[in-house]
């Protein structure tokens, strides 16, 4: 029986040692070539492909991938499983999605050809026929606009159009939340082809750093250097994190309303790199900056915060994306610690309750609050104290205990906070 080259590869995705390269090209080569089967085996590749190029082993694999993820579009699995891959961010797909008003805007601006609205959104053909006094909103715009814009241009024009400030435009827009689809084309989107060039390629000699770090001495060791960005530089930063998050179906404030001129890049060394987004300056609060930051491995996206800075104490929304979170998760947080602490001074870290599983099933799945416990998070409610001294005594007695999602979630009520002095 011939071996499976793709499961081959995933065996090799966290191996690095002097012949682990040769080993992965060889696969590698074979499937560039290969037809897959199946919508998840065409994915599957895809993760590999890049994890691999934020964590390429020498220079010969990289190129491979790149060349990979530059074609995959084209690849005839993918053509054949396009519609089963919607919405999977995948280079040659489309994403469909009740995106926010500053995204749709920007995706009407960048892609005005490929945006479109779901005509299966009836409660948005509705909302927008009621506006028009006709049954059919959509039909509406079909007789309005013009040959050349499609529905959605035209609808988002209309509302740019409409008297009142940018406040009231946002929210008139959003109450209707009409589903958009974005086409696939050539310069659409993409996780597939997301990368920002960050210093010189760090290559990956020996396995993944997954043991728990020492907060405070990470903290203690600064990052290399700060710098903030040209505004054209600035402007593809915030472009690569606005499709950070359209090509993964979500939307963040920080991303869709980041000023070009309010972005510096953090280089922290081992191809590990923040790229922080302030906000324009209409968007800012008196009481607290709030700043997103692209946690970026060898120029790939890897994950995403939201902050807000108060003085010297800092909320973060930490996330990591699905595709590399089985890697450097607990010493990326550490190094971000270390980052806010170069760059806003800060001294306590919080983490707020949604991201700990409050309403949040994802974060209670993943087991999120002893993540963060076990790094040194503490939290000041004395009851949530108490509730996590008695889990850990039950798992002293018995090292199998695992907490179950009901005290996880009870866990979540409150939040977890790390002082630096």
């Amino acid at each position: 029986m011939r071996p499976n080259p793709l499961r081959a590869l995933e065996r090799l995705r966290n191996v690095y040692h002097q012949r682990s390269a040769p080993e992965k090209l060889a696969r590698l080569r074979v499937l560039e070539r290969a037809r897959l089967g199946t919508a998840r085996e065409v994915a599957r590749l895809h993760e590999l492909l890049c994890f691999m190029r934020a964590y390429p082993d020498d220079a010969p694999t990289l190129a491979c991938v790149r060349r990979m993820l530059q074609g995959f579009a084209r690849r005839a699995d993918l053509r054949a499983q396009r519609e089963a891959l919607e919405n999977s961010g995948i280079a040659g797909t489309a994403i469909r999605y009740p995106f926010f008003w500053p995204s749709a805007r920007w995706l009407a601006r960048e892609w005005a050809r490929r945006l479109t609205l779901d005509r299966l959104d009836r409660a948005a053909d509705q909302a927008i026929g009621t506006l028009f006094g006709v049954r059919s909103g959509f039909d509406a715009l079909d007789r309005i606009r013009l040959r050349s814009l499609t529905d959605a241009v035209t609808f988002i024009r209309l509302v740019e159009r409409m008297p009142g400030d940018a406040f009231a435009r946002e929210a008139f827009y959003d109450a209707i939340e009409p589903v958009l689809e974005l086409r696939p084309a050539r310069d659409t989107p993409s996780r597939t082809l997301a990368w920002h060039r960050v210093g010189p390629v760090f290559w990956q000699r020996a396995a993944l750093d997954r043991a728990r770090p020492d907060v405070r001495a990470e903290i203690a060791h600064a990052p290399r250097r700060v710098r903030v960005v040209s505004v054209r530089e600035g402007a593809r930063l915030v472009d690569l994190a606005r499709t950070a998050m359209v090509t993964r179906s979500r939307d963040l404030d920080a991303f869709a309303y980041g000023d070009p001129r309010a972005v510096r890049i953090v280089e922290d060394g081992a191809g590990l790199a923040f790229a922080l987004i302030g906000l324009i300056p209409e968007r800012r609060k008196v009481d607290a900056d709030t700043w997103g930051a692209l946690t970026l491995k060898n120029g790939v996206p890897v994950g995403y915060m939201e902050l807000r800075v108060a003085g010297r104490h800092v909320e973060i929304a930490f996330n990591t994306f699905p595709a590399f979170r089985d890697g450097e998760a607990a010493r990326m947080f550490a190094r971000t610690l270390a980052m806010l602490h170069r760059v806003f001074r800060a001294a306590t870290f919080g983490i707020d309750p949604y991201q700990l599983g409050r309403g949040n099933p994802e974060a209670i799945e993943s087991g999120a609050w002893w993540f963060y416990y076990k790094l040194g998070l503490r939290p000041r409610a004395a009851a949530a104290t108490r509730l996590a001294r008695r889990e850990l005594e039950r798992w002293g007695a018995d090292r199998s205990y695992r907490s179950s999602a009901a005290t996880l979630g009870k866990l979540a009520l409150w939040p977890l906070t790390y002082r630096y002095h």
